[in-house]
């Protein structure tokens, strides 16, 4: 909207724009100021109680530190706005107050200076787009609650609900081609959740669930989503899954349903392959009645990590299926990560090259730059390099966190290079840093409990790995997660558990040597003799380049753990029947 001379000018619909009364644009960089004028500006006579506006915007934090920053908050918003002839905000004991009768907003707002005057119509574009304040739930439910209210033309709003989508015409925005910026990655579109139960109330619920599951997606760095203000247009049952992809420009499609379970609720999710129309994924998962936001967040941790894992694989296994010709950087990075994820030696120098190849075509590519370091690191990791071999490495990693800052998986990968060369807290830090930037990042919880491991901390480590475990329990790396569960076990003496554990990992990687290492010594530590015998030589077999001084390559923080587990080893050969070679 376009201010008027002698008014403010507040804009609520899209990106929120504040213009002050002498025409110039006043930029509101905090989150929580913007949070707090159209806090104000729904309220009745433009006014809230100082405790509602801390409850929303500051519910995280104790009372006083509260009541210290909406203080903050509010003397920076006049200081904002000092050079302006009138006042912006009044504070009347324990409430706050805008000056509406001097600003036009672009909605109804009851005693604004253009409360009489005709508006355009809403259009697709969604109140405060775009903003977002963390840990505050509070005020996360409000915006929702706005949003909805909105949408559906409530009372007090004047407003009805927005146009069907119609789609912008192709020399505007063609949305056959990959969304800018995400370098020819595919986009994924979450629909609005459907309500099933047979309480209507629960509709805010639904949405609420597929809100929060855009909101963690868009920690993906690599992957494009869709945002809420399109996807959510087109309602939330797929009719035809290729024409609402090719409307939304997405490749994927996520859509759920909310259903009652007994006493209970259950949420089934599935994703769609809109250029195929299949369903490529799908799963319920149990919910309790309370439907509180701390039990809905490991589901949503869950949900955004598999589904990540999904999409990732099928577009490796498209990749793959291209012909060799196709040489973009998009394709040469999904081809690389199938074939790394095969694990054989041919596949990783294919891998090599076309991640090189990759490289060369654009050095600055944050994805590019990741994808690098993960090769380079697993293949120093699998040929147990030396520090000094791990330079290429680091250099990778830290050109990743400088190009994306954001991308939580640069960090996972600089950590897992600083445990192997005995910088463990410095790796602990990473991987937190990491595991922050996208709860839903197994590498993240994987690399941690790794190091609590190796800082001789199993109890503690046990947590992180059960979380990567969860958060991608068909990864083809799971071996190694389920290798370090066992090891976790073992140090804690918990044999039956470690024996247990390195046969799950085995059985995904029969060659992986500390699987083998962790079982021999849970099988000889518990007193069968025999069994550990067997399991050295089914290890033998599996591993003919291994020898004792692998197991000084794990970089423990105490040198005693090394001992323990060559001594295990040890224990196993000494109890060899004579006449074993």
């Amino acid at each position: 909207m376009t201010g008027r001379s002698g008014f403010y000018s507040i804009r609520l619909m899209g990106a929120f724009r504040l213009q002050g009364m002498n025409g110039h644009r006043v930029e509101v960089a905090s989150r929580k100021a913007v949070g707090l004028i159209a806090l104000l500006a729904t309220g009745r006579d433009g006014e809230r109680a100082r405790q509602f506006l801390q409850d929303k915007l500051w519910g995280s934090r104790e009372s006083t530190q509260a009541q210290t920053s909406l203080r903050r908050e509010l003397s920076n918003l006049r200081k904002l706005l000092a050079d302006e002839p009138e006042p912006l905000l009044f504070t009347e004991g324990s409430r706050v107050r805008l000056n509406l009768r001097k600003i036009a907003f672009d909605i109804l707002v009851p005693g604004a200076a253009n409360e009489n005057d005709p508006r355009e119509p809403l259009g697709v574009a969604e109140f405060l787009e775009g903003l977002d304040i963390p840990g505050e739930e509070g005020f996360e439910d409000w915006l929702r609650e706005e949003r909805a209210r909105l949408s559906k033309g409530s009372e007090g709003w004047g407003a009805g609900p927005p146009p069907l989508f119609t789609p912008l015409p192709s020399h505007v925005l063609d949305l056959s081609q990959p969304a800018p910026g995400f370098d020819g990655r595919p986009a994924v579109a979450v629909l609005r959740f459907l309500n099933q139960t047979d309480d209507d109330a629960l509709d805010f619920a639904a949405e609420g669930i597929s809100e929060d599951l855009i909101d963690q997606l868009c920690r993906l760095r690599w992957l494009p989503v869709i945002a809420r203000s399109s996807s959510f247009h087109f309602g939330p049952e797929i009719q035809d899954a290729k024409a609402v992809g090719q409307g939304l420009g997405a490749r994927y499609l996520i859509e759920g349903r909310l259903r009652a379970a007994g006493e209970d609720f259950q949420l089934a999710v599935s994703a769609v392959d809109t250029e195929t129309g299949k369903v490529i994924w799908s799963k319920r998962f149990d919910l309790p009645r309370s439907l509180a936001n701390e039990s809905l967040s490991p589901l949503l941790e869950d949900l955004t990590a598999i589904l990540s894992a999904q999409i990732d694989h099928a577009e490796q296994s498209r990749a793959a299926a291209r012909p060799a010709t196709s040489r973009d950087v998009n394709t040469l990075i999904w081809k690389s990560r199938w074939h790394l994820n095969q694990m054989t030696r041919r596949d990783a120098g294919i891998a090599q090259d076309l991640v090189e190849e990759a490289l060369r075509l654009e050095p600055e590519n944050p994805e590019v730059l990741i994808q690098a370091a993960w090769r380079i690191g697993w293949s120093n990791w699998a040929e147990r390099a030396k520090p000094r071999d791990m330079k290429a490495w680091s250099k990778l990693a830290r050109d990743a966190m400088r190009a994306d800052p954001e991308d939580g998986r640069a960090y996972a990968i600089l950590g897992a290079h600083e445990l192997l060369i005995r910088n463990t807290a410095r790796a602990q830090m990473l991987c937190e840093r990491a595991i922050e930037l996208n709860p839903s990042l197994p590498l993240g919880h994987a690399m941690r409990g790794s190091s609590l491991n190796l800082a001789g901390r199993p109890e503690d480590a046990l947590l992180s790995l059960r979380t990567a475990l969860r958060l991608s329990p068909t990864d083809p790396f799971v071996f190694h997660t389920l290798g370090e569960l066992a090891t976790a076990h073992c140090m804690m003496g918990r044999w039956d558990e470690a024996i247990d554990l390195s046969d799950q990992s085995l059985i995904r990687r029969p060659a992986y040597w500390l699987a083998h290492v962790v079982k021999i010594n849970a099988l000889a530590r518990s007193g069968d003799a025999s069994t550990a015998v067997e399991a050295r030589r089914t290890m033998d077999q599996a591993c003919p380049g291994f020898d004792h001084n692998s197991i000084d390559w794990l970089p423990f923080v105490d040198s005693r753990w090394n001992i323990f587990f060559r001594e295990g080893l040890q224990q196993a050969l000494d109890n060899k029947n004579p006449g074993d070679a």
